[in-house]
């Protein structure tokens, strides 16, 4: 009875045809009635219609027909299209039964009163992948015993933790921090956002401007600096990018990094224990159980490779995008989460969204390339997502029971529902995946294979994969 009353609220698709252009690409011609398209126009000139001045009229009290007369009659086109194309886009997307990567590419056609909307959507879809002798892989057959290079990184963390920064009459290093005063100007104007006092930057941390840091190298307490830099031709703010910028520094203290020694002293001071070797077996410990933890993801990140390896599949440049526009969307959350806006980060770090997604580029192709192996796993080994999987993965995520659970369920977007469920199918892929694989003496693991510190259990998430 649901999915009816659904049907009928976004009734007014008349006629859709998909035309194949390429694997992954497909044209949708689609013709929504003209009541439905009435209906927008009305939805739109109710939305704007305070916001016309029409001469005998009272703001708001124009008639439709009225303000078309005046402005044009696609004045509310516009409007109508974006208030009754989601619904509409979204049938046709179930007729057809196309799953899309990325958002549509729209080009409005006809648009008549009489004879309803035309417009051709260009559709995305998701590939399919081929894995092939995705059984039996082999992960490297390695030791959870804490080596002593583990200790010793574990030793310099802590005393990386236990140092304090102090004052220092000698020029400024790589690593120092700098307090300071400072100005900007372009063309000799000083310009929003520009200017600070008392900063404290540690250089060399990435934070400013590219070449900012750089030449504040070799100053001291009570120097006065003109730092000259560029920014970036894809700076965020359209007014500054490519321009040159003077910035006044005024110098009022350089600070660096004091370490404790490492002894027994030390070794009392940051632990339990009274000696240094007492306080390094307990280092050992903890690191081995670390390394315990994780060589469960370390395994199945290298197994992952192998897979995406294996795999053959044509993904469309869009599907990457799309997953790099997710991952923008979860790091400008997170950085909201922490009290800040992501356009002052992006500002003050003298980065941008472009830089940032670039910067993430191979983890999203790692991303789509790992769950479309999966995928394809999943369905080749028959392997079903219950309700009871889903319910969990929602309880989990919103700390829900009951009847409060079942309504989320219910309430669930049918799209999010879909991705929900793939993942779900993807991780038990993965698990029966490692449970056919089997450890060699003759791999290592890679670099990125590594997971360091503690480590989510979920290897496969909203986020992506591990």
């Amino acid at each position: 009875m649901a999915k009816s009353a659904k049907n009928e609220k976004i009734s007014g698709l008349l006629t859709s045809e998909a035309e194949v252009l390429e694997n992954t690409k497909v044209k949708l011609t689609i013709t929504v009635t003209p009541e439905r398209f009435r209906e927008g126009l009305q939805f739109a000139y109710n939305r704007s219609k305070q916001y016309f001045n029409i001469p005998g009229f009272r703001k708001g009290k124009a008639p439709r027909k009225v303000i078309e007369q005046a402005y044009g009659k696609d004045v509310f086109h516009d409007d109508a299209l974006n208030h009754i194309l989601p619904d509409i886009y979204e049938e046709a997307l179930d007729k057809h039964e196309l799953d899309p990567v990325y958002r549509p590419d729209i080009q409005p056609g006809e648009l008549s009163e009489k004879d309803g909307a035309n417009f051709i959507a260009i559709v995305f879809t998701r590939p399919t992948a081929e894995v092939s002798d995705y059984f039996g892989l082999t992960y490297p057959n390695t030791s959870t015993d804490a080596t002593e290079e583990d200790i010793e990184k574990a030793l310099k963390a802590e005393q990386e933790k236990n140092s304090r920064m102090v004052s220092v009459s000698r020029p400024a290093e790589l690593g120092d921090n700098v307090t300071m005063n400072y100005k900007g100007y372009i063309e000799d104007e000083p310009f929003e956002g520009g200017s600070a006092d008392e900063h404290d930057l540690k250089l060399g941390s990435g934070q400013f401007i590219p070449g900012f840091e750089d030449q504040l190298v070799g100053c001291s307490a009570g120097d006065d600096v003109s730092v000259k830099v560029t920014f970036p031709e894809d700076y965020h703010h359209a007014d500054y990018a490519g321009k040159a910028a003077i910035f006044e520094v005024e110098v009022l203290d350089v600070k660096a990094n004091e370490l404790p020694e490492i002894n027994d002293e030390f070794a009392e001071d940051v632990s339990e224990f009274d000696t240094l070797e007492e306080f390094r077996a307990d280092l050992a410990t903890h690191i081995k159980e670390s390394k315990e933890k994780n060589l469960d993801n370390n395994k199945r990140n290298h197994i992952m490779k192998k897979l995406i390896a294996l795999s053959k599949a044509e993904v469309p440049e869009e599907m990457y995008l799309g997953r790099l526009d997710d991952m923008f969307r979860d790091f400008s959350y997170n950085i909201n989460m922490r009290g800040m806006d992501v356009e002052n980060y992006m500002r003050f770090t003298g980065t941008s969204e472009p830089m940032l997604k670039a910067s993430w580029r191979k983890q999203a192709e790692r991303d789509v390339d790992a769950w479309l192996a999966l995928e394809y796993i999943a369905k080749k080994e028959e392997l079903v997502c219950t309700d009871e999987d889903l319910e969990k993965r929602v309880k989990d995520a919103t700390q829900k029971e009951g009847d409060e659970l079942a309504k989320i369920i219910e309430d669930m977007h049918p799209a999010r529902r879909k991705e929900m469920e793939r993942n779900i199918l993807c991780e038990k892929a993965l698990d029966l995946i490692m449970e056919k694989a089997t450890a060699s003496d003759d791999e290592e693991f890679e670099e990125d294979d590594l997971l360091e510190g503690d480590e989510d259990d979920d290897d496969i998430n909203e986020g992506g994969i591990l």
